[in-house]
Parts: structure tokens; sequence; C-alpha cells
């Protein structure tokens, strides 16, 4: 089987951390991003190469992670955009 290179947003904990874990466990190639780089540097000792990533930065800026993120194994097979913010309460009461 061919192994994949996978770019997952939001892993500095929850499911982005664990989608991460089982990616590495099938052989696969893992570019993990997050907000704090000292949040993943535990996944970096997992095997997984780690990138500081806010998806609110500019477009600039993601094209220029982007293009870092292609160049540590040459290309990226499979994104999963797992960053999100969860806001909980009425609907009413949210901003």
């Amino acid at each position: 089987m061919t192994q994949l290179v996978w770019l997952i947003t939001g892993c500095s904990s929850g499911f982005g951390e664990r989608f991460v874990h089982r990616i590495l466990s099938r052989g696969d190639q893992v570019i993990a991003t997050g907000r704090k780089l000292d949040r993943l540097k535990h996944l970096e000792q997992a095997g997984a190469a780690i990138l500081r990533l806010d998806v609110t930065d500019s477009q600039e800026d993601v094209n220029k992670i982007m293009a870092t993120a292609i160049t540590i194994h040459g290309r990226i097979d499979v994104l999963v955009n797992n960053a999100a913010y969860i806001t909980t309460g009425a609907w009413e009461d949210l901003e």
C-alpha cells in the first residue's frame, strides 16, 4: 500500500490529536497543525511533522505555510480541516 501524506488542522487536542496518532499507526506521514507549536510537540515526538497554522491567518500567510508543508514530504495527499471553534448556549444569547 502506498504511504499517504496527510495534513490535518486543529491537532492540539481532541479529535485532531487522536486522528494524528491513528494515521501514524497506519504507517502514513502526518503534518499536524495548530495555533500554538508548544501544544503540538508531543505529536512531533510521536513522529508527525508540526507546523503553526491558524485558519484565521491572512490568505498570504496560509499560502506560505502550505508551501512549507508541501516541502516537508514533497506533497500532500489528504487534507483534513479539523480546526473548529465551538460556542454553546441559547441562540438568542450568542454573539
